[in-house]
């Protein structure tokens, strides 16, 4: 979510710059890749330029957001980018700085500086390269374009045995673990699934922030009332055209709805046929109602409907089959990675149901529930801990009691809680001297 920022309260500035005056030499510093969380890199259109993601500022604001949605086969599901690409990082936007302060402290105190494919390096100076990607399409595919990035880089540094550092944010975290366990490889048509330790080789350190190894309600929230931008909202339906975002889901088993009384309901996140009775996501009249409209023809429309339920079936079961790849028990030489994240702030963790009458209501808010039950604390029942997008427990790679039973929490190295929130943790003084340490001091055992 995105949301315009006010006034920041003033904070300590801690002297970075004196605390890492005498640091390793630039050459044996390995070289760091910075990967974007969803809706982090810049989208254009290849051959005018155009850019449809995010554009203005108004745009963010006041946008119907269909310049996103992709087109898919109707034959191969398959969604069809066209000649979109990514064209950057989405540093700032709506009074918000997502990655400018980070990069700024990478080059003016971290001694880092931006290396590009395009312009092979004069120099074995301290370098850092950004990964964007099309954040609407699948983390396999972006994966395999994370292990083209990297091999490009070995081949312009002439280093056959690069490894690199990783810093990644959010979604950008769980395709960065894809890629250390399967590579190139799609795993999410067979099982049982098993780490080939693809692109372990290339590691040397993984450093995820905020990343939601337990998947986030965030996602479920952008199928029941859209992504939230600015004052809109991004449309289900262009959502649903999305096959990464059901990958960004709870983990299947975790209990992620309840009714009034608590109680958790039996219901698969994951199982198309969930959304077409709680009438949610594309199943919604509100949906239909604007598919009909952009469709031209009623005809047109109930074709597009078909094509988009069963798109959206096979990226639910991708998306249950990513979580269960990542589930899989870890090799030992797997990198074990370092995370930073939140926990300061209440991070919704499931929603309460409430029917009226055909009507299913899932609240986010427990001011928003209609018929609460006396001494019921909905609040606490509805968040967890975490940064407001990602739980602790979900950072952590820690089931919650009773939950994920066959699932081993995530083997770290290293972990630190901030109170921070999702969007501005890489901003925070606090994760950038932790990470800079971790960067240029530390050293594995």
């Amino acid at each position: 979510m995105l949301a315009v920022g006010g006034c920041a309260q003033q904070r300590h500035v801690p002297p970075l710059a004196e605390l890492y005056r005498d640091v390793a030499p630039p050459e044996s510093t390995p070289v760091l890749i910075v990967i974007p969380g969803a809706f982090g890199s810049r989208l254009r259109h290849r051959t005018t330029g155009e850019e449809i993601w995010p554009g203005s500022n108004l745009s963010l604001i006041f946008d119907n957001y269909r310049d996103i949605e992709l087109k898919i086969d109707p034959r191969t599901l398959e969604p069809v980018v066209g000649d979109v690409e990514p064209s950057g990082l989405f540093v700032q936007g709506l009074g918000r700085d997502f990655y400018g302060a980070i990069l700024r402290t990478l080059e003016n105190i971290g001694g880092y500086r931006l290396g590009s494919l395009q312009n092979p390096p004069d120099s074995y100076d301290r370098t850092y390269y950004i990964y964007d990607y099309d954040w609407r399409l699948g983390n396999v595919a972006i994966a395999r374009g994370l292990h083209e990035f990297i091999e490009g880089i070995a081949e312009i540094r002439h280093d056959p045995g690069l490894q690199v550092d990783i810093l990644a944010h959010s979604n950008g975290g769980l395709l960065a673990r894809y890629y250390a366990r399967y590579g190139t490889q799609d795993v999410l048509t067979t099982q049982p699934v098993v780490s080939s330790l693809g692109g372990s080789s290339r590691i040397r350190r993984l450093l995820l922030v905020g990343t939601p190894n337990l998947g986030s309600m965030q996602a479920v929230l952008s199928h029941v009332r859209g992504e939230e931008i600015g004052l809109r909202h991004i449309p289900v339906e262009v959502v649903a055209t999305c096959p990464g975002v059901p990958q960004l889901m709870p983990h299947p088993g975790q209990n992620w709805l309840v009714n009034l009384r608590g109680e958790p309901i039996e219901l698969d996140v994951y199982d198309i046929e969930t959304w077409r009775q709680l009438r949610w996501s594309i199943f919604s009249d509100e949906a239909a109602n604007r598919i009909a409209r952009y469709s031209g023809s009623r005809r047109a429309a109930e074709a597009h409907k078909e094509v988009l339920q069963a798109f959206l079936a096979r990226s639910l079961e991708r998306g249950r089959l990513f979580h269960e790849s990542l589930s899989a028990t870890a090799r030992p030489d797997e990198p074990r990675p370092y995370v930073f994240g939140g926990d300061c702030e209440p991070t919704i963790s499931r929603l309460v149901i409430e029917r009226d009458g055909q009507m299913y209501h899932g609240h986010e808010r427990a001011q928003d529930i209609r018929n609460p039950i006396p001494g019921m604390d909905y609040k606490a029942l509805i968040n967890e801990p975490g940064d407001t997008v990602v739980t602790r427990s979900s950072l952590m790679g820690l089931p919650r009691p009773g939950e994920l039973e066959n699932v081993k929490p995530l083997a770290l190295s290293h972990s630190v809680f901030l109170c921070e929130s999702h969007q501005t943790l890489t901003a925070n003084f606090s994760f950038q001297d932790n990470l800079l340490y971790t960067l240029l001091h530390h050293r594995e055992e």
